[in-house]
């Protein structure tokens, strides 16, 4: 099992994509030394950034991070975390909409829908030291019913 591999199932000792997570799987990885200079994370990123920061290394400078899903926590994180943020409300809207259409039409819940919605990339510190910047989606993020 490779680093990366066996990171992530030391992590799934529990709930996944928990700051703990994160943090665990970052000292393993560097137990193992396994060398990165990157991470993409999802919620477990501000436990990534700091397993990294206690184990001396810095952000962005010697590894950068980036989160998905963009919680109020990443503008606050020291140094503010670069993150993706989905497309919330159009998922909602259409979450909403598929269950109301079940609900309705007695949709078997078998049946699969794909449907894409939009996110935007938030540039902030933990990539680079520069002023933070937005990007809206040219890539369309997907989901699966």
């Amino acid at each position: 099992m490779g680093g990366a591999e066996s990171a992530h199932a030391a992590a799934a000792g529990g709930p996944l994509w928990h700051r703990s997570n994160g943090a665990a799987a970052v000292t393993q990885l560097l137990a193992a030394g396994t060398r990165f200079d990157g991470l993409v994370c999802f919620n477990d990123a501000l436990g990534a950034m700091s397993a990294l920061q206690q184990a001396g290394l810095r952000v962005p400078e010697d590894v950068a991070v980036v989160g998905i899903d963009d919680i109020e926590d990443a503008r606050f994180s020291t140094p503010a975390l670069t993150t993706i943020s989905p497309g919330r409300q159009e998922l909602t809207r259409l979450a909403v909409n598929r269950v109301l259409a079940r609900i309705e039409a007695g949709d078997d819940p078998s049946t699969s829908v794909h449907a894409e919605v939009g996110y935007s990339l938030h540039v902030r510190a933990s990539t680079i030291s520069t002023p933070a910047r937005h990007f809206p989606s040219t890539e369309q993020a997907q989901l699966y019913d």
